[in-house]
């Protein structure tokens, strides 16, 4: 075996023993020197140069700040005032919570760019108002683990600055390109919603009426500004990707601390602490798999397994298919962050020689990796929902696939109809 195909091997046993993502990637790169200098010779200037190289990066800024924004909005009151706003609006029709379920997390994924993020602060108010409404749980915590994972696709989304930075294209183009699938993925659950509200005869209570639309339209117009911001603001070419969260975050401070005046000092440093360990983490793994990369490219793995590919079928689209399955897998074994770090170095030069915009790619990755984090073994979402819903991890599984497939209904038309993806940063983002 070549050494590069030794590190990989070392890779897979490293993170089947348990060690962190991070650490395996870093440990497999140290490998791969060890094999082709030797350990006393081993080139640790360049480990150092090439790890702190893969942080090195201005985009790389919105990750914490699009993680603060969404610590913020959940600790401010702002997931109860969205709340309110989605049950006035659609609430009325029948299987009305299910559909605000949804539309929350639509309005929330443009605050906070997580799943597990979503999960853990719109779930609790979802799923207490869901039963005391009458939903059965099946229903309720499915519909709240499948809702949770548009988080990652709408803007601002932490995966798609992750793939930017590894897959050396525009932060921008791929945030924006996850908006109209994002929007999809959210009307595909609300058609799902509504079936089961027929099939099952859900409620359906009078709608209230537009005063009382308007009356929370206005308690939460000043979080529902912060989407318009980060989205409207990179889409029309006002900043740039970074530039957005810096904007969105000290709007977000403004929001919490002085119009709703529901954060205190004490409370906003707690908020700090949390979104820098938060992004410690993810820089971390960002700085490992960054040297991991490096190497794969410098010993030509990519090439090798495009060869390889192109050896089973000389059919684009099929192999686009095999790539699918492939990241369904691996979702189901690895968070979506470390996934992308470990897997874009090696796929896009694949999908690129093969004719693949690397912006419709990225779309098609990020959503299909999302569905593993409501898969068994490892969906972060799975264990946030167990958690706070009080049922058992095997319930909330199985009440969870129904909507996934839903969702890779979507990820199946963006990848048959690219359009979808690039359109609006090729027509708004030159």
């Amino acid at each position: 075996m070549t050494p590069a195909v030794i590190m990989l091997w070392s890779l897979i046993i490293i993170l089947i023993i348990g060690i962190p993502a991070a650490f395996s990637m870093g440990l497999a790169g140290t490998i791969f020197f060890i094999i082709t200098r030797g350990i006393e010779k081993l080139p640790l200037e360049l480990i150092a140069s090439r790890v702190v190289y893969g942080i090195d990066s201005f985009p790389l800024l919105a990750v914490p700040l699009f993680i603060f924004v969404g610590h913020l909005m959940n600790e401010s009151g702002a997931t109860t005032r969205i709340f309110k706003f989605a049950d006035a609006l659609v609430g009325h029709v029948r299987g009305g919570l299910g559909h605000v379920n949804v539309l929350n997390s639509m309005i929330f994924a443009g605050m906070s760019g997580s799943g597990t993020a979503d999960a853990a602060g719109l779930g609790a108010i979802e799923i207490r108002a869901m039963r005391e409404a009458g939903y059965d749980d099946k229903f309720t915590l499915g519909v709240t683990a499948g809702s949770a994972l548009i988080g990652p696709i709408i803007p601002p989304s932490i995966p798609a600055v992750l793939y930017a930075i590894l897959a050396d294209v525009s932060a921008g183009k791929i945030l924006i390109a996850g908006f109209v699938p994002g929007i999809l993925m959210g009307l595909s659950m609300m058609g799902l919603v509504a079936v089961y509200a027929w099939r099952n005869n859900y409620p359906q209570r009078t709608f209230s009426g537009f005063r009382i639309v308007w009356q929370t339209f206005l308690s939460s117009f000043s979080s529902l500004l912060t989407p318009i911001i980060l989205i409207g603001g990179i889409l029309f070419g006002i900043f740039t990707a970074t530039e957005a969260a810096a904007v969105a975050s000290v709007w977000a401070m403004i929001l919490a601390c002085f119009i709703y005046r529901s954060i205190g000092i004490s409370k906003l440093i707690m908020i700090f602490r949390k979104a820098t360990l938060d992004s410690a983490i993810i820089m971390f793994i960002l700085a490992c798999s960054a040297l991991f990369g490096w190497i794969l490219t410098r010993a030509k793995v990519p090439d090798g397994i495009a060869e390889w590919i192109s050896g089973l079928t000389h059919e684009p689209t099929l192999i686009l298919a095999l790539i699918i399955i492939f990241l369904l897998f691996i979702g189901c074994f690895m968070a979506v962050a470390v996934a992308i770090n470990i897997l874009t170095p090696i796929l896009v030069p694949v999908v690129i020689a093969l004719g693949f915009d690397p912006i419709h790619f990225g779309v098609i990755m990020i959503m299909t990796l999302v569905i593993g984090e409501v898969t068994p073994p490892f969906g972060m979402v799975l264990y946030v929902i167990t958690r706070i819903s009080g049922r058992p991890f095997l319930f909330v599984v199985s009440s969870s696939w129904t909507w996934l497939v839903s969702i890779l209904i979507i990820v199946i038309l963006v990848a048959a109809i690219p359009s979808l993806a690039l359109w609006l940063p090729n027509t708004f983002i030159k």
